[in-house]
């Protein structure tokens, strides 16, 4: 199953063969209060790891890979389009002392396991919103897990202030109808019924729901200015409050999703049949 992305450009540090530099710049990114927040969400809808056999499906430097190898998990695989991202995320995992546990494999498509290769627990943290059939890569998923497996999403939630604020100006005023959100490699929007739609054509039951940057605190500056963004950290006081708590854990810019595997989905061809479309 071939997930097309659009391509970054070529300063990206996602594209950088510098591992350190990279690194440096990822962890910054990382640090943010956006991220910071939302990596926690991961961490706790996820669960405790020891043992578990673990995918980070579109691991980009790491985060998420590194953090499961430290919890204990038994193995994880970290798997990313770009090449050079993993170069990023093996020496942060080198870095960290967990380099044997971990698995790193480049692949533009769901990778094609063998029969006894089976996860526990499969991420996809920020994923969903570049790939050109999410449906697609949502069953691939279902065929990777044990019976009874979990499926963690975060995606960006157009049911958000940040999208009426943000996304009216950009579509509306500026008439930016290909407008995507943040990051210029993004094919689309979701709202927590229709990912809760997607997940269920999957095979999928959600479960679990948390939200995050329910109050913008990330404010583009003018082109003018020194600075891209005034940063109000601060105001993440409000996603650690009422980021767990319905209806708010569906009304961030981001929505995270707990999904458990209750069946295969129907109606598709046999797993290594569609893996090799």
């Amino acid at each position: 199953m071939i997930v097309e992305r659009k391509q970054y450009p070529s300063d990206h540090w996602l594209m950088s063969r510098d591992a350190d530099g990279a690194l440096a710049a990822y962890l910054d990114q990382q640090s943010k209060a956006y991220s910071r927040i939302k990596n926690a969400f991961v961490r706790e809808l996820a669960g405790d790891l020891r043992g578990a056999r673990v995918l980070d499906y579109g691991c980009g430097g790491g985060m998420f890979t590194v953090h499961a190898a430290c919890a204990g998990a038994s193995e994880v695989w970290g798997v990313d389009a770009e090449p050079t991202v993993l170069e990023t995320a093996h020496h942060f995992a080198r870095s960290r002392g967990v380099e044997s546990v971990c698995r790193f494999v480049a692949s533009a498509r769901f990778p094609e396991l063998p029969e006894s290769v089976r996860f526990d627990l499969i991420v996809m943290k920020d994923v969903l919103e570049h790939v050109a059939d999410d449906v697609e890569l949502l069953v691939a998923a279902s065929y990777a897990l044990v019976p009874g497996g979990r499926l963690v999403v975060s995606t960006q939630n157009c049911l958000s202030l940040n999208y009426v604020l943000e996304g009216c100006y950009e579509r509306a005023i500026r008439r930016n109808r290909d407008w995507c959100g943040w990051d210029p490699t993004h094919v689309r929007f979701y709202t927590p019924m229709n990912m809760q739609r997607k997940l269920c054509k999957a095979g999928f039951t959600a479960d679990k729901w948390r939200s995050v940057y329910l109050i913008p605190y990330k404010i583009p500056l003018p082109k003018s200015s020194r600075k891209q963004f005034l940063r109000l950290d601060a105001l993440g006081w409000v996603d650690r409050l009422l980021g767990r708590v319905f209806p708010y854990n569906r009304l961030g810019w981001n929505v995270l999703v707990s999904a458990r595997l209750k069946r295969v989905a129907p109606g598709v061809p046999g797993r290594r049949d569609m893996l090799r479309k």
